[in-house]
């Protein structure tokens, strides 16, 4: 029996990174899933490896900088599997390093739009189904980069700053129909990011006090699925950093 038998979550960005790691481990502990992002041959490659060991999940293609698109994946997810239990943001754009002087419009308004803005219309079109859902669960992504303002991210940090706004009004308006709301922080390293970045990987290392970058499925995933499942039901408005101990809180 998994965590999440018998419920079903819509996990955008999914094509690639933190998302398709996060819709693989939701899937592997029981959950339906309807994965969403532009590339559509790599969501039906995800599908395929999926369906393999057994799991219900549903490839839709969306730019999620596109409202109509945004409403389609929502509804075929419902017709396909009755109704959404979790949702889980991860898509975001305008990633380059781009210092302020050189960030125009449409770049910043790329970073809001696919970033706070979908995170925000993805919550609003979930929000009848997580409702009745009675155990409804929002996990939205922010980043490290907006918490700390580093440099050459203005764009895409202040998209992932106000993820975490609206995650923190969404736990204070929707908490009376049991729905709960957190975002977490990931600092975590894909093989990609391994394989072409070591001198950025291993500038984490250093600053890590384990000494070494986590990876999604195995310590970004067990979070989670934490948040989804009943266990989390108790957690609301919190941003989780997941980062391996960089960043301390009192």
């Amino acid at each position: 029996m998994g965590k999440l038998d018998g419920r079903t979550a819509i996990v955008t960005g999914a094509s690639s990174g933190v998302g398709r790691g996060l819709a693989k481990v939701l899937a592997e502990n029981g959950a339906n899933v309807c994965v969403c992002a532009r590339r559509m041959e790599k969501l039906e490659e995800l599908e395929a490896e999926l369906a393999a060991q057994g799991a219900s999940v549903l490839p839709v293609s969306c730019d999620v900088m596109e409202p109509d698109q945004i409403k389609n994946v929502v509804a075929r997810c419902v017709e396909r599997f009755g109704g959404v239990d979790i949702l889980v943001n991860c898509a975001q754009g305008s990633m380059a390093y781009r210092e302020i002087e050189d960030i125009d419009i449409d770049y910043a308004m790329e970073a809001y739009k696919s970033g706070a803005l979908a995170s925000l219309l993805f919550m609003k079109e979930c929000f009848p189904y997580l409702k009745e859902s009675g155990h409804g669960r929002i996990i939205n992504t922010a980043s490290a980069a907006g918490y700390d303002g580093n440099e050459g991210f203005g764009a895409y940090g202040m998209a992932k700053e106000a993820i975490r706004a609206i995650t923190r009004t969404g736990a204070r308006e929707w908490g009376k129909y049991g729905i709960t709301v957190n975002v977490f922080l990931p600092i975590i390293a894909t093989d990609f990011f391994r394989e072409t970045q070591p001198a950025a990987l291993k500038n984490l290392e250093a600053k890590s006090p384990l000494g070494r970058v986590g990876t999604t499925e195995e310590d970004c995933a067990p979070l989670i699925v934490f948040l989804a499942s009943d266990e989390g039901g108790y957690f609301t408005g919190q941003s989780f950093m997941v980062d391996g101990g960089i960043h301390m809180h009192t």
